[in-house]
């Protein structure tokens, strides 16, 4: 009997066929139960090209980051770079049940970029419905338990897509209707409506009831972008389609937009597009 096999209730192994270094693959996806406290695995001194998420299916475990630890109870998840090491994650010393979770490991320099990313912007551990679309996308493969799974590399790659996707997809639901993103959402329909004039940011804030300072640093922290630069790429999306459409010069598109004159339009759309307006007006 495999050691594996006293602790793994059901696995799924991928093997790749001629892989491609510029896309991740899948690994494992595995339900395991484990009831030693001597299992803790620390970040320090594993391949740092394999990331895992892991869910929390009944029982309790343990993810630490740096200093913080955190209780992996029921539709409790974490995320991360196995070779990272600030983190660990073992079955606690005081739990009196087995700690019972399902997880998916990637593999490849790709995967470990999207890790990296995803934890920068969503951090290490969040919530994951037991009903919800992920934990349902890897259970899928249970039919295919104990096998070895042969891919190509896109067939590997959109696994692995295909189960990010459904992750991000239930982290970000509850962001989409946080009270930052409705601000920042009202904020971009009121700068959007108003492309034919400078707008004050102050404006903007006092229309939405919060301060300059605050709407700025929300907005910066949601959309990666200052209010002001976002008004200005929307204004020069705006006259990309007015100067494609042939229907208006470049002195009125400049009026358009709320610029006082064509000249200092010009000078602004070389600045975003590398060449000036007059290209996009010349018969083709």
């Amino acid at each position: 009997m495999h050691p594996y096999d006293k602790i793994r209730i059901w696995q799924v192994r991928f093997q790749q066929i001629r892989p491609m270094n510029s896309l991740p693959s899948p690994h494992e996806i595995v339900l395991e139960k484990q009831v030693s406290p001597r299992y803790h695995l620390e970040g320090r001194g594993r391949p740092k090209t394999y990331t895992q998420i892991s869910c929390t299916i009944s029982g309790e475990g343990a993810f630490r980051h740096k200093d913080t630890i955190y209780k992996l109870t029921p539709g409790k998840a974490f995320l991360s770079c196995l070779g990272n090491p600030d983190t660990a994650y073992y079955y606690p010393g005081h739990a009196t049940e087995p700690w019972v979770f399902l997880w998916f490991d990637m593999q490849g320099e790709a995967a470990s970029r999207i890790t990296d990313e995803m934890n920068a912007r969503y951090g290490y551990v969040f919530d994951l419905p037991l009903d919800g679309s992920f934990v349902r996308y890897l259970n899928s493969f249970r039919n295919q338990r104990h096998s070895m799974r042969f891919v190509t590399p896109t067939e590997g790659a959109k696994i692995v897509h295909d189960a990010l996707a459904l992750l991000g997809e239930t982290i970000e639901k509850s962001e989409v209707t946080s009270r930052a993103n409705q601000l920042v959402r009202a904020a971009q329909l009121i700068i959007t409506d108003h492309l034919d004039r400078t707008l004050d940011i102050a404006d903007v804030a006092e229309r939405l009831g919060v301060s300059r300072e605050h709407l700025i640093r929300v907005f910066y922290a949601q959309a990666g972008i200052t209010p002001g630069s976002f008004a200005s790429v929307e204004r020069m999306k705006l006259a990309l389609r007015l100067l494609r459409d042939r229907q208006l010069n470049c002195s009125q598109i400049a009026e358009r937009i709320g610029f006082e004159c064509a000249a200092s339009f010009a000078r602004a759309f070389k600045k975003s597009f590398g060449c000036p307006p007059t290209q996009y007006l010349k018969p083709r």
